[in-house]
Formats: structure tokens, C-alpha cells, sequence
């Protein structure tokens, strides 16, 4: 068992320090964050509530870039390591295909947490920028957060600088750095902005002004992604990077069908509904419209959902494995 444990975690720091040293991980993560940022500070329309514009699309742009974060971590690692035969090396060594492929996802899901980490906070940040009524002492209107904006859009790019320096002076990981210093400085810019109200003005009193609902979404998001990074772990057993990204956006674009495939498709619905995650189970963003919450029985569930599919996912993906010829 000792040994079991040395291997999967082996394999999974290994994993992580090279899926988020990938310059296509970088580059998916830096444009969600941006995109995320940008979203409220471009949009020209409310649509009725403050917030949910961004709110909605800053968790979308969660789910899919996570989704092609997953499947970019688990192709490059697992099916490139198969295809020039470190996999074979790997495997000679008293390490089991199980153990092996637990560590490749676990550390796919690595970086997939550090993606999802960074561009959370984006979110929240987001939903504060966005357009809102204000009413203070000297003021009284509808007013956009520039502060916020301007913080939400600057700290990827100054951890893109902050790591491109380490890289040129000491030759650090690049990649990585990138993600330790968005990690720090995105929750070290909500802190700060805790002093400012929505006009710029200091207030002398620390109110974070974050939308704390959002906290149960991104927990079940996340458990999705989850189930996701064992899907793309699972079919780079077999298939490329391509062809597992491919897989894993059918894979989403049927779950969002499943539940109404339920009770319209007859025996095929069900079987669909059996064997792909229900992404509308997850997908409650609606539940927080007009001031409402998502109920963490409501998480727990989510995830138990995504604990089974995930495991479902690595069971297949063993099966497929443990045959394989290397």
C-alpha cells in the first residue's frame, strides 16, 4: 500500500508541475480570466438584475474552459506518454497501471483546481464590477466598479510579468509561477478593494462587497469538472488529445440534454440519463436570480453525483488500460 501511494502521488506532482507548465494551459487560463474580467466592463445591458450577466457568464466561461483544460492535461500527459513509450518506462518500474492511472489524474486535477481557483475569483470580482445602483451620501445612481475592473483585468497580467521576470532572471518555471502569483494576487485585490465601495471612495471600514452565493456554484462546477478531468483521463487511454476533447464536449452538450431526455426519449433517455452527468443538476446559476441560494444539501448531492460518475469514468478508463499494449 505504501508503495501504491508513493507511485500515485509521484505521478500526480509530476502531472501537475507539467500540465501547468503546458503554454496551452497557460494561455486557456489567462484568456478565461481576461474574458471574465472584461465581460462587465464591456456589457452595455443589465437585463433586468445587477450582476447576473456577469455572474452567468463568468461561470460558463468556468465550465468550458475547464472542461478544455481537463482534456489538454489529460491528452498531452497520459496519451503522449503512451505514444513515445514513457508510459512502457514508467510501467517497468514496480508501478501498477491502477496506480499509474490514478496519479495521471489526480494530477490533471491539479491543475484543473489551480485553474479553477484563479478564475473563480475572477467571478466574484466580475459580478462587484458589473453595473449596479448606488446610494451613499454624496451619491446616488447606477455606477460600474472601475477599481475592481481595473484590479480584475491587472492581476493576470501582472503575474504574466511577475513570472516572466523570474523566468528571465533565474530560469523558474514559468507556468507555474504564473499560477502561484494569480493564485495570491487575485484574493489579495478583493482584500484591498474591502476599503472601497463601488464609486472608488474609502470607506475606513473592511466589507469584502463580494457575492458570497457564488461560493456554492463553484463547488458544484468544480465537482463537474471533476467527473470531466476522469472522463478525458478515461479516453486518453485510447484516443488523442483531439479526439478526447471532442468526446468530452459531446459528453457536456448531452448532459445539459439529459434530464429532458428522461421522460421524452423513451428507453434510449434513460439510458442516456444513466450514463452521462445530468450538467443541469449542477448548472444552478438560475436558482440565484432575485436574491435566491443554492442549498448545500443541494451541493452535497452534486457531488455525490460527480464522486460516482468519476469513479465510473476511472473504472472504464482501468479497463481500457489494463490491456493496453505499450
Amino acid at each position: 500500500m505504501k508503495r501504491a501511494l508513493s507511485v500515485v502521488f509521484g505521478v500526480a506532482r509530476t502531472t501537475l508541475l507539467e500540465g501547468l507548465q503546458q503554454p496551452a494551459v497557460l494561455l486557456l487560463a489567462l484568456s478565461c480570466m481576461e474574458l471574465t474580467a472584461l465581460q462587465p466592463v464591456l456589457q452595455l445591458h443589465t437585463f433586468g438584475e445587477e450582476g447576473r450577466l456577469a455572474r452567468d457568464c463568468g461561470m460558463a466561461f468556468f465550465l468550458v474552459f475547464g472542461v478544455l483544460v481537463s482534456a489538454l492535461v489529460a491528452g498531452s500527459g497520459l496519451a503522449a506518454e503512451i505514444r513515445d513509450g514513457t508510459a512502457a518506462t514508467a510501467l517497468a518500474k514496480p508501478a501498477g497501471r491502477a496506480s499509474f492511472l490514478a496519479g495521471k489524474f489526480l494530477g490533471a486535477l491539479g491543475v484543473v483546481a489551480a485553474f479553477g481557483w484563479c478564475s473563480f475569483w475572477e467571478v466574484l470580482l466580475a459580478v462587484r464590477t458589473s453595473e449596479a445602483v448606488v446610494e451613499t451620501a454624496k451619491f446616488y445612481g447606477a455606477v460600474r466598479d472601475s477599481l475592481c475592473g481595473l484590479l480584475s483585468v491587472g492581476a493576470p497580467l501582472a503575474a504574466l510579468a511577475l513570472a516572466a521576470a523570474l523566468d528571465i532572471r533565474s530560469r523558474r518555471r514559468f507556468g507555474l509561477w504564473f499560477f502561484v502569483f494569480s493564485a495570491a494576487l487575485l484574493p489579495l485585490a478583493a482584500a484591498l478593494l474591502g476599503f472601497f465601495d463601488r464609486t472608488g471612495a474609502w470607506t475606513g471600514a473592511w466589507s469584502p462587497g463580494l457575492d458570497a452565493r457564488l461560493v456554492p456554484l463553484g463547488v458544484l462546477l468544480f465537482s463537474l469538472l471533476a467527473a470531466f478531468c476522469a472522463l478525458a483521463t478515461a479516453l486518453t487511454t485510447r484516443l488523442q488529445t483531439g479526439s478526447a476533447l471532442a468526446l468530452s464536449f459531446l459528453v457536456l452538450f448531452l448532459g445539459f440534454l439529459a434530464d429532458g431526455a428522461r421522460g421524452d426519449w423513451g428507453a434510449a433517455g434513460r439510458l442516456l440519463y444513466a450514463l452521462v452527468p445530468d450538467v443541469q443538476s449542477f448548472w444552478l446559476a438560475d436558482e440565484l436570480a432575485r436574491g435566491g441560494r443554492i442549498a448545500w444539501r443541494a451541493v452535497a448531492g452534486g457531488c455525490a453525483c460527480a464522486l460516482s460518475w468519476t469513479v465510473f469514468a476511472l473504472s472504464l478508463g482501468y479497463l481500457s488500460f489494463r490491456n493496453k499494449d505499450l
